[in-house]
């Protein structure tokens, strides 16, 4: 898609030009006025990542008395370039030691081991939220660690028949990706991004600061596109509500062997008692498991994320959360390995979250999740080569995903988090081949303990 290049060519040579610096974003239940530096935090959310009215999620913490926000080793400005970012690391236990150190389909965590998960710089410049008249911005994120294998765009960070680059990205733990790089125009209510950007599409996000758990869910990781290419406009209808839309060149794409175009849009809305809802939907044509990108292989695809953020009182908020998405010819392959009779795939799940602020330090949440994968076509484990090599067989875990993560933070100054979490995952569905989705395929179940340790700067 030539526009996409073009875009991501002008976000580039724009975005090197200088710095930037934290967007700072009013949680649920604060004054839509309040002076950003109240945040305790200044990695907020970008609107790109997560819908505006979840932005503020429950580990942000609104403290009146406190007018500093946290140390940043480039000076920031308002109207500026600036430049700012994060070091996350973590560690993983498994209750079931495999020789492969692979925690199956489970991510970000997916190894029982040390991981430097994202070492992570922004350089931006945000337009004025309250303008009136014209501004512009940009930003472009580049981040290297463990996660990059999850934020690889096909004709950016791959081929654009979706293999690895010559040369570029070739361990399967290590790597550098380029999650966004865009320019923005504003006027008034309207403002525009044009160029590789986050979605804005489900409740979890890449970036570590804006999530509550270090492990992610089976929804974020296998049913919600990452990225997209293209443009996106978001329109302010009301202080309380926006309306998002755009054309993009699909799901985690920037240029692929074909390029047709994806339709992106929703609605995001919050009102004075702490309730916001975010519904955002995309349509388009997608590869299957089954038709290579080299070999053309597109379909319809289709889907929807429903968000609702409560914030019950000062110390409790629950987040809902509800996926569907549908492809036509998607599961050409039957869970058994024969021709499907019914080749279109569906996916689904639903999501809770609980979340309590203990005090201006700590905070403990709680998730529980199903995700539905009827066919067995999304949840196929991101690094198979590590584990059993049958993971990424169309049809391998047909079924019910389920996982229980109970975690806290730690929030000692304004520049560290600390993330311990225990988390339970279970599977009842079909097991090909006598394959499970853990312990290398031994298991239908697995117990993981982690911590990580976010480090802003």
């Amino acid at each position: 898609m030539k526009l996409s290049r073009f875009a991501l060519a002008a976000a580039i040579a724009i975005c090197l030009d200088g710095s930037a610096r934290a967007q700072n974003l009013v949680p649920p239940g604060v004054p839509a006025d309040a002076d950003a530096e109240y945040l305790v935090d200044s990695a907020q959310p970008s609107p790109s990542d997560l819908p505006l009215p979840m932005a503020a999620g429950p580990q942000q913490y609104y403290a009146p008395h406190c007018v500093c926000g946290p140390w940043r080793l480039f000076p920031q400005g308002d109207g500026c370039w600036n430049i700012y970012g994060w070091v996350d690391a973590g560690v993983t236990a498994n209750s079931e030691f495999n020789e492969s150190r692979y925690n199956g389909v489970t991510t970000f965590n997916d190894r029982h081991e040390g991981m430097l998960n994202q070492f992570y710089v922004v350089t931006e410049r945000t337009i004025d939220p309250c303008r009136c008249g014209w501004d512009w911005g940009g930003r472009v994120d580049l981040l290297y660690g463990t996660d990059y294998i999850f934020t690889q765009a096909v004709g950016l960070e791959l081929d654009p028949d979706g293999t690895p680059l010559s040369g570029w990205n070739g361990s399967p733990f290590y790597g550098l990706a380029m999650p966004q790089a865009y320019v923005e125009v504003g006027y008034d209510r309207l403002s525009t991004k044009l160029g590789h950007f986050y979605t804005p599409i489900g409740y979890e996000g890449v970036m570590a600061p804006n999530n509550f758990f270090y492990s992610h869910s089976y929804t974020h990781q296998y049913g919600e596109p990452f990225t997209h290419s293209g443009a996106l406009a978001n329109y302010r209808l009301s202080e309380r509500a926006n309306l998002v839309g755009g054309v993009v060149n699909g799901w985690n794409a920037l240029d692929r062997v074909t390029d047709p175009l994806a339709y992106l849009g929703g609605v995001q809305w919050n009102n004075d008692d702490g309730l916001s809802v975010a519904l955002i939907a995309i349509s388009g044509m997608e590869p299957t498991l089954t038709n290579s990108l080299a070999a053309g292989g597109f379909t319809p695809r289709h889907m929807y994320s429903l968000v609702v953020n409560y914030q019950l009182n000062d110390c409790w908020t629950y987040v809902f959360q509800h996926d569907l998405g549908h492809q036509d010819d998607g599961a050409a392959i039957s869970p058994q390995g024969l021709p499907s009779v019914n080749p279109h795939a569906e996916w689904y799940g639903i999501n809770h979250y609980l979340f309590r602020t203990i005090n201006s330090c700590w905070s403990a949440g709680f998730r529980f999740e199903w995700f539905r994968d009827d066919d067995g076509v999304r949840v196929t484990g991101i690094r198979p080569d590590l584990g059993h090599p049958l993971f990424a067989v169309p049809g391998q875990f047909a079924g019910d995903f389920y996982e229980m993560t109970a975690g806290l933070n730690w929030k000692p100054n304004h520049n560290l988090i600390v993330r311990p979490e225990v988390r339970y995952d279970w599977f009842d569905g079909l097991e090909l081949n006598g394959i499970g989705p853990f312990s290398d395929g031994n298991r239908v179940d697995q117990f993981l303990a982690a911590v990580d340790v976010i480090l802003l700067w």
